[in-house]
């Protein structure tokens, strides 16, 4: 078989394949090896047999498509154009030439040589973008929603969203209350400061004593720790008189004096530590030689803010509403996540019915949705090889006809299944067993047909649970039914549904094991 790989238009190698199995992804140890971070290390396997070959995708992020169609497992014909993110893959019957054959599975020869990476143009930011979410948010989703209940999935993601919601809102809020609340402090400090400082104008302007200044009914307000008026010249009080012409040190009380002698401010507040803040207001008298005011004197004190926070109800409701919006937001958002796979389900399945080659998938990776995705893609298979063996043909209402096109289908439909099919019926004989099987279990279809599922099933705890599952799907007139079981110690599920006859009799129980993630 001729090889070409293909990037940006340009092909980058040719390569004759011998009969074998060969690896396709990023690894270094793939046979076929595609030099893209988009590439999965274990993207798809390539099966050479004669003059024929498939593709099978081993569960890749971004998946192997045909013809711009997406597959699971595929056959190639020669004029199928195989696509894997941008390399295009090319096979077409050749004859046997002197050139070196790729080594089957047992080799390690990369296929994408050094040049496919000087040709590739550079990604573009948005695509890099999209790339990022797919990578760090949306397959990591999927993953957790395959592997958990999605209502527990939710349930954490709205809990954690309105956790969240509330810590950055009270934040800002305690930051804002304690601001408030520092200002309401400062602000009464100043009013109790203005009142020292007009008592004391009194004092001035009537006598010009300054023996006579005091600060006594300052010092007994609440919240006020000391309380001076200070020489603004030497930085002296000059009362209360038991500190008269002391000398202020304390390094936060000379910086609000400063600010005060700047005359900048006329309310000087400066923070000292913790809940002290040290506040401060000019006297001002009239001065006949500059016709203007002179600082006389400054009034300062030490104050406490008194602990608690007020007027912070409000606020704390706001908090509650954004919360409880986001939340609401968060819902919405996980909503419509899940709801996208079932929109994506919708649009193939309408493609599918409309006659288009495509394979319904379930992108959320939901055990619900992959056994949903599973009974419809054999139902459309059905539907098609039906439709193909029947043209032109008379309908018949006898039963064996009806079971013989059944069986036909299943076996057809086998083909392009990755999955694991067995078809048994209401006695729990074997009808059918898939190629899948005989590798998973060993349960070979020309042995087994025609006995008992346990008889012919070398796994007791799979028959077992197949039989579990039939009498289930009889019992309950052909609904579907699944199970987990642990196959080669590989946990896996096991979707069973009933095939109806035209009489609504179940007649046959058809059970998939999905492989999906193996």
């Amino acid at each position: 078989m001729k090889f070409e790989l293909v990037q940006n238009g340009a092909v980058v190698s040719t390569h004759e394949l011998v009969e074998g199995t060969y690896r396709i992804g990023r690894s270094s140890e793939c046979e076929i090896r595609l030099s893209s971070s988009q590439v999965s290390k274990q993207h798809a396997l390539l099966v050479v047999k004669g003059n024929r070959a498939a593709i099978v995708d081993l569960g890749s992020a971004n998946g192997v498509f045909i013809n711009g169609i997406l597959i699971k497992k595929q056959r190639i014909e020669p004029s199928d154009e195989v696509r894997i993110v941008d390399y295009k893959l090319r096979i077409a019957a050749s004859a046997p030439r002197a050139q070196r054959p790729i080594p089957p599975v047992q080799g390690n020869l990369a296929m994408a040589q050094e040049p496919a990476e000087e040709i590739a143009e550079p990604e573009k930011p948005q695509e890099k973008l999209l790339q990022l979410v797919d990578e760090k948010v949306l397959l990591p989703f999927y993953a957790i929603l395959r592997s958990s209940d999605w209502r527990m999935v939710l349930g954490s993601i709205l809990s954690i969203s309105l956790v969240l919601s509330v810590i950055l809102s009270v934040i800002p809020i305690l930051r804002w209350g304690k601001h408030t609340v520092e200002a309401e402090a400062l602000g009464r400090a100043h009013a109790i400061l203005s009142q020292a400082v007009r008592e004391n104008y009194r004092v001035l302007s009537k006598a010009s004593d300054f023996t006579r200044l005091t600060v006594e009914a300052t010092e007994a307000e609440k919240g006020i720790l000391n309380a001076y008026v200070v020489d603004p010249k030497s930085n002296s009080v000059l009362a209360p008189p038991k500190f008269f012409n002391r000398s202020i040190t304390d390094d936060y009380s000379l910086l609000a004096i400063k600010k005060v002698q700047q005359g900048k401010e006329d309310r000087v507040s400066v923070h000292q530590t913790g809940d002290i803040w040290i506040v401060a207001q000019p006297i001002y008298m009239y001065s006949a030689e500059s016709n203007d005011r002179a600082l006389q004197a400054i009034v300062i004190a030490t104050f406490r803010l008194e602990a608690g926070m007020t007027n912070t109800y409000e606020p704390m409701a706001e908090a509650a509403l954004f919360a409880l919006l986001m939340s609401l937001l968060s819902f919405f958002l996980i909503y419509k996540m899940t709801q996208y796979p079932l929109a994506v389900m919708a649009e193939q399945l309408d493609s599918a019915l409309k006659g288009e080659d495509v394979t319904v998938t379930a992108e959320a990776k939901l055990p619900e949705l992959e056994n949903l995705a599973t009974i419809v893609n054999f139902a459309v298979s059905r539907v098609k090889g039906g439709s193909s063996r029947m043209a032109g043909a008379i309908a018949t209402d006898s039963d064996a006809k009806e079971d013989e096109q059944y069986l036909r289908a299943v076996s057809e439909s086998d083909v392009a299944f990755s999955d694991g099919i067995l078809l048994i019926d209401r006695d729990k004989k074997v009808c059918y067993a898939g190629k899948v099987l005989e590798d998973l279990i060993g349960l070979r279809n020309q042995y087994a047909k025609g006995q008992n599922v346990s008889d012919a099933c070398r796994d007791q705890a799979f028959a077992g649970t197949v039989i579990d599952l039939a009498d289930s799907v009889i019992s309950s007139l052909g609904e579907v039914k699944t199970a987990n079981l642990d196959i080669n110690g590989v946990a896996r599920d096991i979707v069973a549904v009933g095939h109806k006859n035209s009489e609504g009799e179940v007649r046959f129980i058809l059970c998939v094991v999905r492989m999906a993630g193996a």
